[in-house]
């Protein structure tokens, strides 16, 4: 299993830590040369292998004669040069991609770390001795476009100003990483910090959805919506992360006395999105709360968490346009 990473803020001191950009898409690890067949996997160990047959291909033909090789990186897919998740997750969940959707949606392998090379294990090697490695093996790809590209990374740069790139650039963020830290397949290790850049917004409440367990009498989830240009409300998904016990409770008994039968939104086919989340509460849409999240997509807010109320803005003027 792969290594993981602590989410956190940049370390204080850069000197002993070396920078990162955090592509948006799937962590997938990769073994290729030493005799036996290419495979790709995820950091579950779930095989993918014929998901990214371009992947393969690129792999094989630059590394099969070599010893096994066992890459770690990120599988993106690029629109205009920047990682698109909602484009990659057209490639999700596909067995063997059609030639027309892998037209539609190519995907790129981006290595940023090696666990073996040819048949020597590095794992208990130091970062920047892997990133030696890693570097030699990328002299070995020829050509730009390539659907495998190996990522740079940078020793002893502020942290404001990776974040500032980053930022710049439409990334998900950065990974700082110890320059002496050992690669630990299967554990958390706080050598590896990923900082993570999100948007942050205003959304209605239009429902809730009950708690388990020891929060069955409080808010488990609100349900959110924002007006349309025609002035319709429209579900933008839902925020079960972020609050503390006390404004559970509090949401439970403000949301109690706004209840009404029927839903607020939109369309039936919204109303069905909202109710995956459980027994939805329909409520009077008329709280205002901000929700920190890395991207919207059609399906709804990605990663949301609870930041607060908002009792200075005017419900009516929440308009997916600022999401």
């Amino acid at each position: 299993m792969a290594c993981v990473g602590e989410i956190g803020e940049p370390p204080d001191n850069t000197g002993d830590w070396a920078a990162e950009m955090k592509y948006d898409g799937f962590r997938l690890l990769a073994a290729v040369g030493g005799g036996e067949p290419p495979v790709l996997w995820t950091r579950n160990l779930n095989v993918v292998t014929s998901s990214y047959p371009e992947v393969v291909a690129a792999l094989s033909e630059t590394f099969d004669r070599r010893g096994r090789i066992v890459f770690d990186g990120e599988i993106v897919a690029l629109a205009q040069g920047r990682p698109s998740f909602a484009r990659l997750q057209k490639r999700a969940n596909t067995l063997r991609p059609s030639t027309a959707l892998r037209r539609q949606v190519p995907v790129t392998y981006l290595p940023f770390d090696v666990l073996a090379a040819d048949g020597d294990d590095l794992m208990a090697a130091p970062y920047l001795e892997r990133r030696a490695a890693l570097s030699d093996l990328g002299h070995e790809l020829h050509g730009a476009g390539l659907p495998v590209q190996f990522l740079p990374h940078w020793i002893g740069v502020d942290g404001p100003v990776i974040l500032d790139a980053a930022r710049n650039s439409m990334m998900e963020g950065a990974i700082f990483k110890r320059v002496s830290s050992l690669y630990l397949p299967g554990q958390r290790t706080r050598s590896w910090r990923k900082v993570l850049l999100r948007t942050r917004s205003s959304a209605l409440v239009v429902g809730w959805v009950p708690g388990g367990g020891v929060q069955r009498n409080m808010v488990g989830a609100l349900v959110l919506g924002a007006y349309d240009d025609d002035a319709v409300l429209r579900y933008v998904g839902a925020v079960g992360t972020g609050f503390t016990t006390a404004v559970r409770r509090q949401l439970k008994e403000k949301l109690a006395l706004l209840e009404r039968r029927t839903s607020p939104l939109g369309t039936e086919s919204e109303v069905a999105a909202a109710a995956e989340h459980g027994m939805v509460r329909w409520v009077e849409p008329v709280i205002v709360v901000d929700v920190a999240y890395r991207e919207y997509l059609p399906g709804g807010l990605r990663h949301p968490s609870f930041k607060g109320q908002r009792g200075d803005l005017d419900p009516g003027s929440i308009t997916r346009d600022a999401l």
